[in-house]
């Protein structure tokens, strides 16, 4: 997880999707949507009495997060932890003395394999050209391991030796989320609420689905928007967290590697593994997917085994593991799993039958920024992105944001080319559309169908249109003949955004 590039990001609208979240969701949920909230995007989805308990909730929500941003972004020199990074000895404020605690107890909870204190070490690896020595990186490890770091609880003294340097990405976000829900169930006429920011989530209440809130549960090992679910959670006062593959994954040399560190070595975990993690409070979620990721299979299930009421699952390409619930369902009185149901709208990937073994089409579309101060009714457009070949027939439906029918009739291109399947594509592939922001979407050589294409030229279609007018549909063609690497761009525009394309291997 990330914290913010740099000093609290100032607060923005947030807005309930009008009418289409009311109606689809419950009528009593409300969604709010910031594409900028500790360098990632944030949702709310509140159960109030009505709009305005709603959004009094999400601004809630948003003031606490900058507030707790100002204390734990390592990235700003004027946040708290950095003048706690520079000092051998200070009080902490109650917020990051809870955080450090957390991080500590977790050091001992795991026998070393979560650890907030890889400052240093993660500064080495983010600037890394070339892998850092081996031997280099295991004995700076070792001294910040044995590191005398001490706690007063009485007086919220921390005294830190030079080699320590806190770094509490792994529970910081999670205490954020939990402490944003708090606010937000605080608010008077709200009695349900769930907070998701970047993928930890954590929510409280009777949800709308007979109580309970579903989260899906996205393949951990594919970081896009539009990849298939492996399954869903029913949650009821209870949190969800993922740690593994992600934006903050880094080119070291001549392969990618994972963020995350093993502590005991100083060096990054296995590429494409990933582990989610479910616990009562979104921080312990953030610990436990953490540690979880770093563990072998008995430390796993060793540790699962220490702390009740907590599940987890690691994921490996070969496939994935559950340690402390039963994956058919059931895990607790608190949380049922669902496995997806696979359907033809929704194939499942099969690089084999697509393209060349792993290789894949990378899209990033852009959304129009909103410019209040040029239009304030502005609403972020329904998108359609699709596959066609040159001569125009659909190949693929990638991705639709935004689920209202009608209002996704006015991507008229892409409606009229998938007319008799607009319904179940819109199923199978639409979602919420929330603000301006960033979506990651792939293609992995196959059609809608399931099938695997012929490998040659394709054209990606990015089509857009607005709530009160205004429609753009704009192309890029890329050759897929053979297993080549490239990158192609569609510049970002005012009223349609911007697309980058590149094919590589995954």
């Amino acid at each position: 997880m990330a914290l913010s590039d740099g000093p609290a990001a100032p607060a923005i609208e947030l807005r309930a999707f009008e009418p289409a979240g009311a109606r689809q969701a419950a009528s009593d949920v409300f969604a709010f949507h910031d594409p900028c909230v500790l360098g990632t995007r944030a949702s709310v989805y509140v159960r109030a009495d009505g709009q305005g308990a709603a959004y009094a909730a999400a601004c809630a929500v948003r003031r606490e997060i900058d507030r707790l941003d100002r204390v734990f972004n390592w990235r700003d020199a004027r946040s708290e932890l950095s003048v706690l990074n520079s000092a051998a000895r200070r009080v902490a404020s109650d917020d990051l003395f809870v955080v450090v605690s957390a991080a500590e107890r977790w050091r001992e909870l795991s026998a070393g394999a979560y650890s907030g204190r890889l400052g240093r070490l993660l500064e080495l690896w983010r600037t890394a050209q070339a892998p850092p020595d081996a031997f280099e990186t295991a004995r700076l490890a070792r001294e910040i391991a044995d590191a005398p770091v001490r706690l007063d609880h009485e007086s919220r003294l921390v005294i830190r030796p030079e080699i320590v340097r806190f770094d509490l990405d792994g529970l910081a976000k999670g205490y954020i989320v939990d402490r944003a829900l708090a606010a937000a169930m605080a608010e008077p006429g709200v009695f349900a609420a769930m907070v998701d920011i970047g993928g930890d989530i954590r929510c409280a209440g009777a949800g709308p689905e007979k109580g309970r809130w579903r989260v899906n549960l996205p393949d951990p090992l594919m970081p896009f928007d539009n990849a298939s679910a492996l399954g869903s959670f029913a949650l009821a006062d209870a949190a969800i967290a993922t740690s593994g593959c992600g934006p903050r994954d880094r080119r070291v040399g001549t392969q990618m590697v994972s963020a995350t560190l093993d502590p005991r070595t100083g060096w990054p975990v296995a590429y494409r593994r990933s582990a989610s993690a479910i616990a009562a409070s979104a921080m312990d979620a953030d610990a436990l997917a953490t540690t979880i990721l770093v563990s072998k299979t008995d430390e796993a299930r060793a540790l699962i085994a220490r702390t009740p009421g907590m599940a987890a699952r690691v994921a490996r390409p070969a496939g994935a593991d559950w340690f402390g619930a039963d994956q058919a369902g059931g895990l607790f009185r608190w949380i049922d799993f669902e496995a997806p149901q696979k359907t033809q709208a929704s194939p499942q990937p099969d690089y084999k039958s697509g393209w060349e073994d792993g290789w894949i089409a990378k899209l990033t579309f852009n959304a129009p920024p909103k410019d209040m101060r040029r239009d304030i009714a502005f609403r972020s457009p329904y998108v359609a992105i699709w596959v066609s070949d040159p001569d125009g027939k659909p190949v693929r439906t990638l991705l639709l944001i935004g689920t209202i029918k009608e209002w996704q009739e006015n991507n008229h291109v892409w409606w009229r080319l998938n007319r008799g399947r607009t319904t179940e594509l819109l199923g199978g592939r639409s979602m919420s559309t929330r603000g301006s922001g960033v979506y990651k979407v792939y293609w992995d050589g196959v059609d809608d169908a399931g099938r695997a294409v012929t490998p040659g030229r394709y054209v990606l279609h990015v089509e857009t249109s607005r709530e009160r007018g205004g429609h753009t549909h704009r192309t890029i063609e890329g050759d897929f003949s053979r297993a080549r690497e490239f990158a192609l761009e569609l510049p970002v525009e005012a009223e349609s955004g911007g697309l980058e394309l590149s094919f590589e291997k995954f």
